[in-house]
């Protein structure tokens, strides 16, 4: 009996962990209520709605069994950012061939433009059309050094190899142009392009990749500019599409003038861990961004109730609720890698809270075995089929197909999602070469995708309601909890760490 009784104690210590409770849609439903609720506004930066969010995720981890995982006891690594937004401007241009040099006001209702300072005036400087900026560095810098560029905002379709157009702006300024103007195509475009240059001009503190001057500008008044300087568009494949179009210049020259309020306010990435019994075999991270726009309406006069909160129930409280949850259930699995949980501020504002995050993380960076983000899990009903965003590139590729497998799951192998990849935290750590995927259902779901970036995303529509669907993203959720114990267990996915595929 005693030899039994031995035997029975022996099975049950060296027993696997029993996996948690599945994560349910009312778990989910209840944190979005929360995140997404009028009394956390719209989870802006740098304001009592960032308070209240960035405290709610610290309590929830806390339940959870989770620790601060910041270094130094804390749940909340600072942030500075600074805030760029355009008060006054003007803009005027002269043909070159004009021996008078005759300027021409662009009307304010064309153009937009805000300062790296306070006060920035630029004086008859030429013009480039600088198309897609897809030349090498050394020519950029050639072509477009000392001068206006103009930059097309969106790419020709089917050239995902292109960056994005925050990324070819970027080396644009790098580049040495004097001025960035990004052509804008459409009137709803303009609307919505107009409303996000108001909000979006937030970086890092020290980030130098500002422009003296930046702006937007309609195309329509592109063409009525080349049109006096006695072009026609037909000599600009850029308004084909042509994707092999060159920076070109223009016989323009152009007067910027630029006030810009800025203000420098400090924000916080949430930072948890659950300590892994071999702390030495790696890390894995679990992300997700709790940032949201806060009033995105201008007040109705006429109609002072109108709704004017961003409240992101979508995009990202859907994410943060998942985390959560999956915090809940990993803290029970005594894994031998470190797990971290890191929230990030400034998503909307260009992956910034990511960024800041890579510079100066808790752990070495090239002890990173995986990073899985979550963003805007709440579009499908169900999570039999997946995208992962970051297939091809992030080098774990047949070990995500491995726990698909076991999961039941489907991945979408169409690769349509990849336009996505440069606009999700994750790219923040797969530039330096650490493999990085947002695995969900929800951008397998093409038309449900579309319908929601072509209407609520972005604007007060996102919210709670009941036909939020939650039915993928609890899949999603607990997909990430079979992600969890695959890559957090060296039993099941022994390798060191990121450092083996060449993170630097």
């Amino acid at each position: 009996m005693r030899f039994l009784l031995n035997l029975l104690l022996v099975i049950v210590l060296h027993a696997p962990p029993a996996i948690a409770e599945t994560i349910t849609e009312q778990e989910l439903r209840a944190h979005i209520a929360v995140l997404a609720s009028g009394e956390f506004e719209g989870r802006k930066p740098g304001t009592e709605g960032e308070n209240k969010t960035v405290n709610y995720i610290a309590t929830q981890w806390s339940q959870a069994g989770v620790v601060p995982g910041t270094g130094n006891q804390s749940w909340y690594a600072p942030v500075t950012l600074v805030e760029r937004f355009p008060s006054a401007f003007n803009a005027a241009f002269a043909v070159t061939s004009d021996k008078q040099q005759r300027r021409q006001v662009i009307p304010a209702s064309d153009i937009i433009l805000r300062a790296k300072r306070e006060r920035e005036d630029i004086l008859d400087i030429p013009v480039i059309f600088a198309g897609y900026a897809n030349e090498k560095p050394e020519e950029l810098r050639r072509l477009v050094s000392g001068k206006l560029a103009l930059l097309h905002m969106r790419k020709p379709k089917g050239r995902n190899d292109l960056p994005d157009y925050i990324t070819r702006k970027k080396q644009l300024i790098t580049a040495g142009a004097a001025a960035v103007l990004s052509v804008v195509e459409g009137n709803v475009r303009w609307s919505r392009s107009t409303r996000f240059f108001q909000r979006s001009g937030t970086t890092l503190e020290g980030d130098q990749h500002h422009g003296n001057i930046e702006g937007l500008i309609r195309g329509d008044r592109i063409r009525k500019m080349l049109k006096k300087a006695g072009l026609h568009e037909d000599q600009f494949g850029i308004w084909q599409g042509d994707p092999d179009f060159r920076a070109m210049d223009v016989p323009v020259r152009i007067d910027l003038s630029a006030q810009t309020h800025i203000r420098k306010y400090a924000s916080h990435n949430v930072v948890g861990k659950i300590p892994g019994s071999d702390p030495q075999s790696g890390v894995i991270l679990f992300m997700g961004h709790w940032d949201h726009f806060g009033e995105c309406r201008i007040a109705d006069p006429l109609n002072p109730s109108k709704d004017r909160i961003c409240n992101g129930a979508v995009d990202n409280a859907s994410g943060i609720s998942l985390m959560i949850e999956v915090s809940r259930r990993l803290a029970k699995a005594n894994l031998s890698r470190d797990i971290y949980f890191l929230a990030t501020t400034a998503e909307e504002m260009g992956l910034l809270g990511a960024y800041a995050f890579v510079d100066d993380a808790p752990f070495p960076l090239d002890s990173l075995i995986a990073v899985f983000n979550a963003d805007t899990v709440a579009l499908a009903e169900d999570g039999r089929k997946i995208a992962a965003i970051g297939m091809g590139k992030a080098g774990l590729d047949d070990e995500i197909e491995k726990v698909a497998k076991q999961e039941n799951r489907e991945l979408d192998r169409s690769g349509k999602s990849e336009v996505f990849i440069q606009r999700q935290d994750g790219y923040a750590f797969l530039e330096k070469g650490i493999p990085a995927y947002m695995i969900t259902s929800a951008f397998a779901d093409e038309v449900r995708l579309k319908a929601f970036i072509d209407g609520s995303y972005h604007d007060v529509g996102d919210e709670l309601n009941e036909s939020l669907l939650l039915g993928g993203a609890v899949d999603d959720a607990n997909f990430h909890v079979a992600l969890g114990h695959y890559f957090g267990s060296t039993a099941t996915y022994p390798e060191k760490g990121s450092s083996d595929i060449g993170a630097n």
